[in-house]
C-alpha cells in the first residue's frame, strides 16, 4: 500500500506543476492576444483558450481522483495495517491510465503551444 500512496503522492505533484504551468499558458496566450489583430491567430489563441479550458478540467478531475485515492489508501490501512487489499491495489491501473492521458494531452499541447508560440512572438 505504502508504493500505491508514494504513486498518489507522485501524480498529485505532477498535477500541480500542471496547473501550475496552465497559469503562465494563459498568461502568456493574453499577451499574444493583445498584441495581434491577425484573425488567423486570433482563431489560434482561441483554439487554445478552449484546450486549456477542457485541460484545466480534466486535471481537476484527475487530482479529486488521486486524492480520493489517496484518502482511501491511508484509511485503509489505519484500520487495518497488515491487510493489503488487492482490488484496492488493482484500481490503480484506473487512475494510471487517466494520469497517463492528462499527462500525454498536456505535453502534447505544450509542444503544439510552444511551437504557435514560436510563430507569433
Amino acid at each position: 500500500m505504502a508504493h500505491v500512496h508514494l504513486m498518489c503522492e507522485d501524480w498529485k505533484r505532477e498535477l500541480k506543476y500542471f496547473k501550475q504551468e496552465m497559469t503562465f499558458f494563459r498568461g502568456k496566450l493574453d499577451e499574444v492576444a493583445s498584441k495581434n489583430t491577425n484573425m488567423d491567430i486570433l482563431a489560434q489563441v482561441e483554439h487554445f483558450e478552449n484546450k486549456f479550458l477542457i485541460m484545466s478540467g480534466n486535471i481537476n478531475e484527475a487530482m479529486h481522483d488521486v486524492k480520493l485515492k489517496s484518502k482511501s489508501i491511508m484509511e485503509r490501512a489505519e484500520a487495518q495495517p497488515n491487510y493489503i487489499n488487492v482490488k484496492m491495489i488493482g484500481g490503480r491501473e484506473e487512475i494510471q491510465d487517466e494520469m497517463d492521458m492528462v499527462s500525454k494531452d498536456f505535453y502534447q499541447t505544450k509542444k503544439d503551444y510552444y511551437r504557435f508560440l514560436a510563430e507569433v512572438l
